[in-house]
């Protein structure tokens, strides 16, 4: 009898698989390598890497990483229970596998990017807030700046104006995080309010700027007044570039649907490394417009379970997979080379998977990506059409010694006619870089440490997942996906809803008084209003300090 989407959903069919029972855990899970078919028993045997290892996987578009390698890793990754962080473009992977890892008693978290209304919510700045709340201002400071060295990146001409622009961003933030960190005020704590508090604050009135208002009634011991430092130094001209390039930076986070998902959290990223979760990060196929917050979305993920592990001897309870499709799309992730080099002994493991090497080198340098190409043992190569990329894949299979022939004969007219035969050795590359480019679905090449191999890898509707996870044909598959789509919960949302701190309306106020004596000038009665409550808050605030 054909299952209907309902019975699918239900999870309750009886599905014959290889593992007899979906229920069934294995010790540990990881990236597949390989699969191959017991003809006798209808069996299928995987082949994947359940060593504390790093994987890069490489696929031109159109090569199968997701289906022949990354929705079997999910199903491995989920039979044995540790956590997973993985990239997902167009959401597909969602998807597909979310029932599937809510049976095995999952967490799933989805940061959804495509569609922001019906994504769980995460406050990027919840590692400031969280080290504030702490009381623990170096740590705050260190949060801030590691949060705008994602943002803002690596200069690439004078640091000036990296450092300029990182240095408004960073201020603000820790404006925004410490001056409301008590009460009802903590819901202006986001990158929303950032952004609004640079854009309304960095601005000429009457010869005035709000910002160095706002510094001067600042206490010494306050901690973005010395994080502005760097910005204020620079002549006036030069700081207005340093406003621009933050505002453009911010630019996502005037978005109401990004605000919504971004306001607060609703998740603790922190429980991957101690309990069973899997974290989507579902971005739009089409453009790249996300990839920054999902880098700096991993970036902090990366730290926080690192500070984790060092806090109980040295390793996660739970080992934690970062499967990221796409990488080579990501904005650069700050010291990912040396986040490699120590993440495996902590627990944590990267399975990158991208379109050729080039992608690596232009957003990290030739010699950063060859580190982060050693760092990753374990190499599965589907198709790719770089020259560079083949040529060091054949490079990295070696060379074999072959027994090469001669022979030659000698019919001259006037001598006797002779034969004569020799045999050489002679060296040459186990497979060369036109031989590599002729592997193709369903092989792969598998290289690591020990000897390489051609592996089976097929698509995945010739596996046993493929119903574990529910799925059939290709027009099955587009109505689970549309069904499981179409249940999940979404917000409303309306610009109105933008809840701003509004502290600019009192320094607004403050660059309007005149140099004299002279009354100052209301611009409206909000303002005065505002003006009252925030003057009555900030002379309590001083008290305090």
């Amino acid at each position: 009898m054909k299952r209907g989407l309902d019975d699918i959903e239900s999870g309750n069919e009886n599905i014959r698989v290889s593992i007899k029972d979906p229920q069934t855990r294995i010790d540990h899970g990881g990236i597949l390598l390989g699969m191959k078919n017991d003809e006798n028993s209808k069996q299928q045997k995987f082949y994947y890497n359940a060593k504390d290892r790093h994987s890069l996987c490489i696929g031109a578009t159109g090569s199968g990483k997701t289906r022949t390698v990354l929705l079997q890793t999910i199903g491995t990754i989920g039979l044995s229970g540790e956590s997973m962080i993985l990239s997902d473009p167009k959401g597909e992977l969602f998807q597909y596998t979310y029932p599937y890892l809510e049976r095995l008693g999952y967490e799933v978290v989805a940061l959804d990017f495509r569609n922001p209304l019906k994504s769980h919510c995460y406050n990027y700045l919840q590692s400031v807030i969280d080290a504030i709340d702490q009381g623990d201002i170096a740590k705050a400071i260190s949060a801030t700046w590691d949060i705008t060295a994602t943002l803002v990146g690596e200069s690439k001409g004078e640091r000036i104006w990296n450092d300029g622009e990182a240095s408004v961003i960073a201020s603000s933030i820790m404006s925004v995080v410490y001056d409301n960190k008590e009460g009802d005020k903590r819901k202006y704590q986001n990158m929303t309010n950032v952004y609004y508090f640079i854009a309304f604050m960095c601005k000429t009135i009457n010869n005035k700027m709000p910002i160095l208002e706002y510094v001067k009634r600042l206490p010494d011991s306050h901690p973005a007044k010395a994080l502005l430092a760097i910005s204020e130094v620079a002549p006036a001209r030069t700081r207005g570039s340093f406003y621009t390039a933050a505002l453009s930076t911010l630019r996502l986070f005037t978005d109401p649907s990004i605000y919504s998902m971004t306001c607060r959290s609703d998740f603790d990223p922190g429980d991957v490394g101690s309990k069973k979760q899997a974290l989507f990060i579902i971005l739009p196929d089409e453009k790249t417009t996300f990839y920054s917050l999902a880098s700096l979305f991993v970036s902090q993920l990366y730290g926080q379970l690192v500070q984790i592990a060092d806090q109980r001897g040295g390793r996660l309870k739970n080992r934690v997979h970062f499967n990221l499709e796409e990488f080579g799309n990501f904005v650069k992730i700050p010291d990912f080379a040396n986040k490699l080099t120590v993440a495996r002994s902590r627990g944590i493991l990267f399975d990158l998977f991208i379109q050729s090497f080039a992608q690596l080198e232009e957003k990290y340098g030739r010699e950063v990506a060859r580190i982060i190409r050693g760092n990753c043992e374990n190499w599965i190569y589907l198709q790719a059409d770089d020259e560079e990329t083949l040529k060091e894949l054949s490079g990295k299979l070696g060379n074999y010694t072959v027994s090469s022939y001669s022979l030659s004969a000698n019919n001259g007219r006037y001598s006797t006619p002779s034969t004569s035969q020799s045999t050489s050795l002679m060296s040459r590359p186990l497979l060369t870089i036109d031989e590599v480019r002729l592997i193709s679905r369903p092989y792969s090449l598998i290289t690591s440490r020990g000897h390489p191999a051609i592996m089976y890898a097929p698509d995945l509707s010739e596996t046993h997942f493929n119903q574990m996870f529910g799925l059939g044909d290709e027009k099955h598959n587009i109505s689970i996906r549309e069904t499981r789509e179409n249940r999940r919960p979404k917000r409303n949302v309306n610009i109105k809803d933008m809840e701003l701190w509004g502290v600019w309306k009192f320094y607004t106020v403050a660059c309007l008084q005149p140099s004299s004596a002279a009354p100052i000038r209301i611009p409206d009665e909000e303002a005065l209003r505002f003006h009252r409550k925030y003057q009555e808050g900030f002379t309590s605030h001083q008290d305090g300090e």
